[in-house]
């Protein structure tokens, strides 16, 4: 398949091309780094035309990358270049990295564990806005053509170097701010996984995914993890897990039943 790649030299983007080449798709790039902008409407039809689908991984990664104002350009605006060009150019796909952000993930405490893709979407920041909004253009833009689109929500990423920077941790750190983040996290490579199911799955309509390890960022149970940092949550089911699980505090359910997704790598036993 001949896939557009944005964001194709950004952190996750190699590690995303590399997996969509050794599967013998036919990938082309478009990159700030190589002079391209998403914000550059003539600049994304010219690069989509003639690709069967578009992994959509260009943007600004979190709220310290831009201003405000940025952000939402980049990352919204972005995203309508990019489908308006999709829609001009028929593409049969479109898959979007969104984030679990979009979720309002590290602003507030969850309003139940586990978190799944049907938790309120309820973001202020700009960054984790941003996704939101750029998840609904996807959602409008699949009810007006028909055309699929993914859009993945992974966690806190981690790549050989953030694999790296926590050397011989036994958990997770607690992250910025007053919300912790659930222990969350979810290999590069996996990520990279997630996209290929993405391009390949059964047409979806349009879904939304979240992708994370299936287990916490710890050698300790999840529940007491919660019963630290989330003393009174609410649990999806009515009962928190058993005693001595580390089973992750998001669901994958979507990513494993419509892309056929699971993730290989989890935390250091």
């Amino acid at each position: 398949m001949r896939v557009l790649l944005t964001g194709d030299r950004g952190r996750i983007g190699v590690v995303v091309r590399a997996r969509l080449e050794a599967d013998g798709h036919e990938v082309a790039g478009f990159d700030v780094a190589a002079g391209d902008d998403v914000r550059d409407a003539a600049a994304v039809a010219a690069a989509v035309a003639g690709n069967e689908a578009i992994v959509h991984l260009a943007g600004l990664a979190d709220d310290r990358a831009g201003t405000p104002q940025e952000i939402m350009a980049v990352n919204v605006l972005g995203t309508w270049n990019v489908l308006l060009a999709a829609k001009d150019a028929g593409v049969s796909r479109v898959v979007y990295a969104s984030s679990g952000k979009a979720l309002g993930l590290l602003e507030r405490d969850p309003m139940y564990l586990p978190v799944d893709d049907s938790h309120p979407g309820l973001p202020s920041r700009p960054y984790g806005l941003s996704k939101w909004l750029a998840e609904q253009l996807c959602e409008a833009f699949t009810n007006e053509t028909t055309i699929p689109t993914v859009c993945l929500r992974p966690v806190l990423v981690l790549d050989d170097e953030g694999w790296a920077g926590l050397d011989d941790a036994t958990e997770l750190p607690p992250g910025r701010g007053a919300s912790w983040h659930l222990g969350v996290f979810v290999d590069a490579g996996d990520v990279a996984d997630a996209v290929e199911a993405a391009l390949r799955c059964p047409d979806p309509g349009h879904v939304r995914a979240l992708l994370c390890a299936e287990e916490v960022g710890a050698l300790r149970p999840s529940v007491e993890l919660v019963a630290e940092h989330l003393s009174g949550a609410r649990w999806r089911d009515g009962a928190p897990y058993p005693a001595d699980s580390r089973r992750a505090l998001v669901d994958c359910t979507v990513a494993r039943e419509v892309l056929g997704w699971r993730p290989r790598r989890g935390w250091a036993a």
